[in-house]
């Protein structure tokens, strides 16, 4: 927990401590003049950079609790603003506290409007924070850390009254619900002494105004807690339980307060709402922003230093995670580096192991060239099998007694085999061809039907896609003008011997 300076004004005098880790030091009292203001510079100048929490316990301080319609955004800032204006024009310490909101169907908002109405007294403290350029968190009124306080007593009652005693009088402040409605403080000079008596009379007034102000039914039974820091009020609580008018009363002494704030000395004055306003500050608070503009720097820069730390740390463990993968990055790329030279050696072992290659490796590798373009460019019958086949499979009168195929340059003689000249794969101006040779079955002497069979096979493996052209080499019936007639008229009644046979050249498309 970070050091505050926690500081007390009264219409008498200062008392100032500083608070860190959860505990109050030492108090020093300061007089309103000038070697007080001294003085206080001098805590201010040895403790550099604290923020300071100001409480003040005044008579003239102003509580005003008042239900408003429920609003909100700019138009509620609106609407309290002109309602605090409206109330405190004289000063400009004052604060708007929201306390909830009524049960029926409009759901008003219910507020407390605080000030202290004597801004004076704050005059001479003030100008020694700014001449010091303190950081002046809030100011806050003893009644307003009141309600933190009885927070952490964990001590509720619908309708409570809490009495503390000071030198400067008797401080009562009406709660409930918990929350904070009304406060007054008896100056010690104004009443007839500070007997038992006396102080439950006065405790009797708070409850007619109360009763006046109707914070509280006639009826109702006020309960009474008696903060007795210096074990001094066992008889005031002896007069209020014997007391019809109040419902119970209660008494916290020393110890039992300082035990349930966790053994803390309260041997300073005010040091009970001290230490409540060290733990933990009240929401609101009645100093102006032009008041408290230094502190809200400062803790601008806490913020901005605090981020620049987060990023920091988020970097370094980034830088770290980095290095760290880096780390592991190399240590796989060294190992795999190993690896990889042992199992060179390792082969470089195993090939010692070889049989002695029947050739190089050069010219294997040639050699492998070589079988896989001859693979590529090498050329079969297939294509001139299949488009031939297709032309038989609607021609049933024609029965195939040759196919003869060559891949190889247009006119050569396909029977020269075993021909010195080669085809060369991929030279321009090689075809590949065959000659189709067959007959007609059955066949009866009708020539002119068997060369009508011989022309329409020949057209229709020339409208194959895969056939370039077709030539019929030679009919069943030689009718050119030039041949000699021959033959005997006898020999046409013996059809063992008559035989329609044909040659038609095919010549195919070049493949793609």
């Amino acid at each position: 927990m970070s050091a505050k300076i926690i500081i007390c004004v009264t219409t008498q005098r200062a008392i100032a401590a500083v608070f860190e880790s959860g505990k109050l030091g030492p108090c020093q009292e300061f007089a309103i003049n000038e070697d007080g203001q001294r003085a206080f510079g001098n805590l201010l100048h040895a403790h550099p950079g604290i923020p300071v929490y100001l409480m003040v316990n005044s008579v003239e301080e102003d509580y005003h609790a008042e239900i408003l319609p429920h609003v909100s955004g700019s138009a509620r800032q609106e609407l309290v603003r002109r309602k605090l204006k409206q109330l405190y024009r004289g000063t400009s310490y004052y604060t708007a506290w929201i306390q909830g909101r009524e049960p029926d169907k409009r759901r008003d908002d219910h507020y407390l409007f605080a000030a202290l109405t004597n801004a004076e007294l704050l005059r001479p403290w003030l100008e020694t924070l700014h001449l010091f350029q303190a950081l002046l968190a809030g100011v806050y009124l003893l009644p307003m850390v009141t309600q933190d306080l009885l927070a952490r007593l964990k001590l509720i009652a619908p309708d409570l009254l809490v009495v503390t005693k000071h030198n400067s009088g008797l401080r009562q402040s009406f709660f409930q619900g918990n929350q904070l409605k009304a406060s007054r403080l008896a100056l010690a000079d104004q009443e007839h002494g500070a007997s038992a008596a006396n102080l439950a009379v006065d405790i009797g007034k708070t409850r007619l105004y109360l009763n006046s102000l109707r914070l509280m039914a006639r009826e109702a039974k006020l309960t009474v807690l008696l903060l007795d820091t210096d074990d001094s009020m066992e008889e005031l609580l002896q007069r209020l339980q014997a007391d019809p008018g109040f419902t119970s009363a209660l008494r916290l002494s020393h110890n039992e307060l300082s035990a349930r704030l966790g053994g803390v000395s309260l041997r300073c004055p005010y040091a009970l709402h001290m230490i409540a306003l060290g733990l933990q500050h009240p929401a609101n608070n009645l100093a102006p922003a032009s008041a408290t503009r230094n502190f809200w720097r400062h803790q601008q820069r806490r913020l901005m230093v605090a981020a620049s730390a987060a990023v920091m740390v988020i970097a370094l463990i980034w830088a770290g995670a980095n290095l760290y993968q880096r780390h592991q990055l190399n240590s796989a790329t060294h190992r795999l580096e190993t690896e990889t030279q042992a199992l060179r050696a390792h082969y470089v072992e195993i090939t010692k192991t070889f049989p002695q290659a029947p050739a190089s490796a050069d010219n294997l590798e040639k050699a492998v060239q070589l079988a896989t373009r001859i693979k590529q460019d090498s050329h079969t019958p297939e294509k001139a099998m299949q488009a031939i086949s297709r032309a038989l499979q609607t021609s049933p009168e024609i029965m195939l007694t040759r196919l003869s195929w060559k891949f190889g340059a247009s006119g050569q003689d396909t029977s020269k085999a075993g021909a010195e000249t080669q085809p060369l794969a991929g030279a321009a101006g090689w075809r590949e061809s065959g000659m189709v040779e067959g007959e007609v079955r059955p066949f009866h002497g009708d020539y002119r039907g068997a060369m009508a069979s011989v022309n329409r096979f020949a057209g229709k493996m020339a409208h194959d896609p895969d056939i370039a052209s077709v030539s019929v080499v030679q009919m069943p019936l030689n009718i050119h003008s030039s041949t000699a007639l021959s033959g005997n008229t006898l020999d046409a009644g013996s059809n063992e011997t008559m035989r329609a046979e044909f040659k038609i050249k095919v010549v195919l498309r070049a493949r793609k």
